[in-house]
């Protein structure tokens, strides 16, 4: 049996690669598809934590010999994402880098890019930042990826703003113009939110040209299917048991699943593929999961702290009131409809209007993204369930001690054993 490391294996923080699953639901094919016809630019979207990326880069593995990579960051300009495309392209035109029979750059077209890139670097050291010139124009973009043979993913595309997004679709336009040239070229806006529209606005006559992919949270069959990668590849057994909980635990989300069964292994000394195999059982959990929200109050807090956040006094504290009334609820999933009756329970005046409002800004990032929609479902639920537990815990202690919330104390054993204790109330139940 050939010996895979541990955290090669399970990777919560980096697309997985040796456990990646194929996705069911025609995601595969939709992508794989996408990425084979001329001129077509892509926009995946979808929950944060479903696999986007972790599909996307086995695709274009397997169908790219590279590909340039912009990680967005909230504030960042079109300018300073397309200096970073440009900078990137940086060793495909050093002749000592380019090894691929298939990628020949002419001397023309080298002079030509490190020219740009000499005057980029002047304009530097004179202003003290770097400014994009006239001659980086988008066309002259697109034929410096279309020489170099690569596609260009933007990554998290939905934290830039809106007038930016306006730009790009200007620029996937050029990239489209620019495929009878160069067929593989193409850009691909990656963003974790629950529509395509929301990553870039483009104008419709565009629609045909850009295909939009939706990456929904992983089934329970799917979560399944990576642990029993995990398996094979390390030489361990999970009990169907345990299988059955870190379903429940991950929510969907593969993140969570790669982050519980990394905890699992390493805290059992698991470091590498076994010589015999070890079997895990609800111990190993137990202490993965404490291990989990150890190393997540931090985050758990902040999430939590940005969804209730109100900026100046209003009538109502809306998302606390909303966060409540689906705390109070009990169960997940539920409908605008589910959620509004049991608010005007206690507040008979609540305008349906707010919910809506709220309902979508606790979904986005300056909220935390603390809530989830599920458009096929029609429903709302928490981001995970250690958030839910976060919550419920936080409010429930507030009640309880009658204090603001910015006093109220959580110890981690205390988190740690609520949360275990009400998973297996709803696991023994069968939800």
């Amino acid at each position: 049996m050939d010996e895979n490391k541990t955290h090669l294996v399970f990777t919560p923080t980096s697309p997985a690669q040796l456990s990646f699953i194929e996705r069911v639901d025609n995601v595969n094919d939709e992508l794989v598809d996408a990425l084979r016809i001329p001129g077509m630019q892509i926009i995946i979207y979808g929950p944060s934590g479903a696999g986007k990326t972790t599909l996307l880069i086995n695709k274009l593995n397997q169908l790219y010999e590279s590909q340039v990579i912009t990680r967005c960051m909230v504030g960042m300009t079109m300018e300073q994402i397309i200096l970073d495309g440009f900078d990137q392209l940086n060793p495909y035109f050093t002749s000592e880098c380019v090894s691929s029979e298939k990628i020949s750059i002419s001397s023309d077209l080298k002079l030509s890019y490190f020219g740009l890139k000499t005057q980029i670097e002047n304009y530097f050291q004179e202003k003290s930042q770097r400014l994009l010139p006239m001659q980086l124009t988008p066309q002259r973009l697109a034929y410096y990826f279309g020489h170099s043979n690569n596609c260009w993913v933007l990554e998290d595309f939905h934290k830039i703003n809106e007038e930016e997004k306006i730009k790009l679709s200007q620029i996937m336009k050029v990239f489209m113009d620019s495929s009878f040239e160069f067929p593989e070229l193409k850009i691909i806006a990656v963003g974790a939110v629950d529509s395509a529209r929301e990553v870039v606005q483009y104008d419709p006559e565009m629609k045909q040209r850009v295909s939009e992919i939706y990456v929904p949270l992983m089934s329970d069959n799917e979560i399944a299917k990576i642990i029993y990668k995990g398996e094979e590849l390390l030489n361990v057994s999970f009990k169907s048991s345990l299988i059955k909980r870190v379903q429940r635990f991950s929510s969907g989300l593969a993140s969570v699943c790669h982050y519980l069964c990394l905890n699992m292994c390493t805290n059992s000394g698991i470091y590498v593929t076994a010589d015999e195999k070890i079997n895990l059982n609800e111990d190993d959990f137990d202490k993965a999961v404490e291990k989990y929200v150890k190393a997540s109050s931090d985050t758990l807090k902040e999430i939590f702290d940005r969804a209730i956040k109100v900026n100046r006094v209003r009538k109502y504290n809306n998302p606390h009131i909303i966060l409540k009334a689906i705390l109070q609820l009990g169960k997940d999933g539920l409908t605008h409809n589910e959620i509004l009756n049991k608010i005007q329970k206690t507040i008979p005046d609540y305008p349906a209007g707010n919910l809506t409002t709220y309902l979508k800004q606790l979904q986005h990032t300056t909220r935390g993204e603390i809530l989830r929609y599920d458009k096929n479902a029609g429903n709302y639920s928490f981001s995970s369930p250690f958030v839910k537990a976060y919550a419920h815990c936080l409010l429930t202690n507030q009640a309880k001690k009658n204090i603001s919330l910015d006093e109220v104390q959580i110890p981690l054993n205390e988190l740690t054993k609520i949360f275990i204790k009400s998973f297996m109330v709803q696991f023994d139940n069968g939800k």
